[in-house]
């Protein structure tokens, strides 16, 4: 059986590198672990979540799939706390579809299980520069991100990588506010027409916030005053 996955999952699925195992924290309906097995992409896959639900509809969906239950397991976890990490081998390590700030979180409770995996997989619904700064000061890279437009929303897809395994090419320049803010690869992503025109509507909707409403709070019309400069630098918009 196929298993097609939408614009954003399909995202994060390929940007999953080849690996022995595959670690999904908050697995939901398990698609992509499944699919990774599917496509070869990885030997086993763990498919973790906090609620015995969403791993009750992962194992549905792997038996629908044809997937051996040797090559997969389900977990109940609280983020990395009840895993066992991999002992070895070139392994991967998944936390999507929540806020950065969650997602933080769990990285750093789980902080010293981190060396296990040669990649980070991390897609935030949310806080997206706070997780950036999280990264960026515990010793991680951010070898790539991507933008996708998933149902009208958009999504970012980071991949993010211990400093130890950097390789000749990877991002290692220090960041500046902008980078923070959208990521370093923000411009190859604005070359997407649906992802620049969403970034477009948005800096849009936040000057007609500004403009329209002579009763903002000072403090939230400064905040939103930032965002502006913010998008108008990053789209090249001059004031």
């Amino acid at each position: 059986m196929s298993l097609i996955l939408s614009s954003r999952l399909q995202t994060i699925a390929d940007m999953t590198p080849a690996c022995d195992t595959f670690t999904d924290v908050g697995c939901d309906h398990g698609y992509i672990p499944i699919w990774l097995l599917l496509n070869n992409r990885c030997k086993k896959a763990i498919a973790s979540d906090i609620g015995q639900g969403p791993l009750d509809t992962a194992r549905n969906n792997a038996r629908a799939c044809g997937i051996d239950c040797g090559r997969i397991s389900f977990i109940i976890s609280d983020g990395l706390e009840g895993i066992t990490t991999p002992d070895s081998g070139n392994n991967v390590l998944s936390v999507t579809g929540m806020g950065g700030l969650l997602i933080a979180d769990i990285l750093n409770k789980g902080y010293e299980k981190l060396s296990c995996f040669s990649s980070l997989i991390l897609s935030p619904h949310t806080k997206q520069e706070e997780l950036r700064r999280y990264l960026i000061a515990n010793g991680f890279i951010i070898k790539d991100e991507r933008y996708v437009i998933d149902s009208d929303k958009l999504y970012v897809v980071i991949h993010a990588m211990p400093c130890k395994d950097a390789k000749k090419g990877y991002v290692t320049e220090e960041y500046n506010g902008k980078d923070y803010r959208f990521g370093l690869f923000i411009n190859e992503a604005l070359k997407n027409e649906a992802v620049r025109a969403y970034f477009i509507r948005r800096y849009e909707e936040l000057c007609t916030i500004l403009n329209e409403n002579k009763g903002l709070p000072e403090d939230r019309r400064e905040v939103l005053s930032r965002e502006v400069l913010s998008y108008r630098e990053v789209l090249g918009i001059e004031a």
